[in-house]
């Protein structure tokens, strides 16, 4: 196995000295830009890889601060700081699984936002680098955003969710899938036989009610013909509890699979029906089960631990920018007994 390539390596090849091989590599402006492309060339061809963890104490040693954690980036771009997370928005919450997850590893995980007043995808960069920053992850984008335009050949990649499309980087997501598929076979398991699915809210990302709805679909092919039924299907900027209402009476339903609980909770309370008494229901967003409905819940914090599990992987390979072969690591969720059935 070839050794390591080395910065005094770089440093002999360049014909220049290992001080200015460290500010090329992290793109100083003190370092002309002739020289800081050459230098990136060579450490690309002769396959040099940053350890995180050198570069940590490195930067330690510039800045007379103690290195306690090699630092990673959490990448975030909504509108306001923390309009990812909860109160703010209520989605899962990955942040504290990561963080836990990469201290355990020697690893510090901080949090930085893409929206910070006068940044550029540059300037972004530059910052990273320049503080011996080389791997993100990628946090959930907002309703309507699906790319984001980084210098990605630079750092070590991972995204959370499925609301990131452009680029096509590893990603570690729930098994939305298996997820929608458990629930069918719970409801049919308690004899349910017309069993309806009900998307009742827009979701950051369409993969993600593309995969609930293929399970439900597929699930349905083992039903009789007359009880398998149409999914009720959200639709912005219209009125959704009349259109359900005229939905639900043409198809009568004995079970709701739905996508999160309580509008659908609500809808049904207008005109005058029940749950459980009437009808069973179960959420495939069931992150609050302290409400007490029966659903999958898919742990935030387990998919937090595991993107950094699948990132401190390819910073310690040295694997940077867009895969040719994207990975996607899917965990499944858990069903959880409640009070809608």
């Amino acid at each position: 196995m070839p050794s390591q390539v080395t910065l005094q390596d770089l440093a002999d090849s360049a014909g220049v000295h290992r001080s200015t091989v460290s500010l090329a590599l992290r793109d100083h402006p003190r370092i002309s830009l002739a020289v800081r492309q050459n230098v990136q060339a060579l450490a690309k061809k002769m396959g040099y890889r940053v350890n995180p963890l050198v570069a940590a104490l490195m930067q330690s040693r510039r800045t007379g601060r103690t290195a306690r954690h090699a630092p990673i980036a959490y990448v975030t771009n909504y509108p306001t700081r923390y309009g990812w997370r909860p109160p703010h928005h209520d989605r899962p919450d990955y942040f504290p699984g990561a963080v836990a997850r990469a201290k355990e590893f020697g690893y510090k995980l901080e949090h930085f936002w893409l929206n910070e007043p006068g940044m550029t995808p540059e300037r972004f960069c530059n910052i990273l680098v320049a503080r011996g920053i080389h791997g993100l992850l990628i946090g959930r984008l907002p309703p309507g955003r699906h790319s984001l335009p980084l210098l990605w050949e630079r750092f070590s990649c991972v995204a959370l969710g499925l609301t990131l499309q452009q680029p096509a980087l590893h990603r570690v997501a729930e098994d939305y899938y298996s997820g929608a598929r458990e629930a069918m076979v719970q409801l049919s398991q308690r004899g349910y036989r017309r069993i309806g699915f009900v998307f009742s809210d827009a979701d950051d990302s369409p993969r993600v009610g593309e995969r609930w709805l293929g399970a439900h679909l597929q699930q349905q092919l083992g039903f009789a013909s007359a009880n398998r039924l149409p999914p009720f299907i959200f639709e912005s900027d219209a009125d959704h509890a009349r259109l359900f209402q005229t939905w639900f009476m043409q198809y009568k339903p004995d079970a709701l699979l739905v996508t999160h609980a309580l509008p659908v909770v609500a809808w049904l309370k207008q005109i005058g029906v029940k749950v459980p008494s009437d009808i069973g229901l179960a959420t495939l967003v069931n992150d609050h089960v302290e409400l007490g409905h029966a659903g999958i819940n898919c742990s935030a914090e387990k998919l937090g631990a595991l993107a950094v599990e699948m990132l401190i992987g390819l910073l310690h390979r040295g694997e940077r920018g867009q895969p040719t072969d994207p990975h996607e690591v899917l965990l499944s969720g858990e069903w959880c007994d409640g009070q809608t059935l």
